[in-house]
């Protein structure tokens, strides 16, 4: 018999809102974590990205996640642009932290991995603390979205693919 579940660790973040309809409040209901990772969509909202970045061969972003391919790329960088201007001019904060605080004021969020990989990524942190998102920067970032980026892709292309005899979840 398989052990309670305690924890769920899906992909979240202002781009990829997809378990919204069914991870978190499946979590919720049932008083499971959630984990989440990937907060900045792979650097799509980080704030350094522009469409001359050139990523190197067999990184995600060249080729296989869809979000970095044209058309798509440049809606992705369009809104994250203009989510920086809010961020800057409403708060005095980064896009990052932005980003973050976001998914801090999320309900059936418990935690956030922040996949740092130099001391300077973790600088934005202490900026997410002592604030929140009201509800009217909550739908402004909403119609950002809706503008720039209508029909979101899915981190579904880092599911592993199907194999013959087991059915796709």
């Amino acid at each position: 018999m398989p052990g309670p579940l305690h924890t769920a660790q899906p992909p979240y973040n202002l781009f990829e809102r997809q378990i919204e309809a069914d991870v978190l409040p499946y979590c919720q209901a049932n008083g499971i974590a959630t984990l989440i990772y990937s907060p900045l969509c792979r650097g799509l909202l980080g704030g350094r990205l522009t469409p001359q970045t050139k990523f190197p061969p067999g990184d995600l972003r060249s080729g296989i996640d869809p979000k970095f391919g044209e058309p798509r790329y440049s809606q992705y960088l369009q809104a994250a642009e203009e989510l920086s201007r809010l961020a800057r001019e409403r708060y005095g904060k980064t896009l990052p932290q932005l980003a973050v605080r976001w998914l801090l004021d999320q309900p059936g969020v418990s935690a956030i991995l922040w996949g740092a990989r130099k001391r300077q990524q973790l600088d934005d942190l202490a900026g997410v603390w002592g604030w929140s998102l009201e509800a009217e920067a909550m739908q402004t970032i909403d119609e950002i979205l809706q503008r720039h980026v209508p029909e979101p892709l899915p981190p579904s292309f880092m599911a592993p693919p199907t194999r013959p005899g087991i059915p796709a979840s």
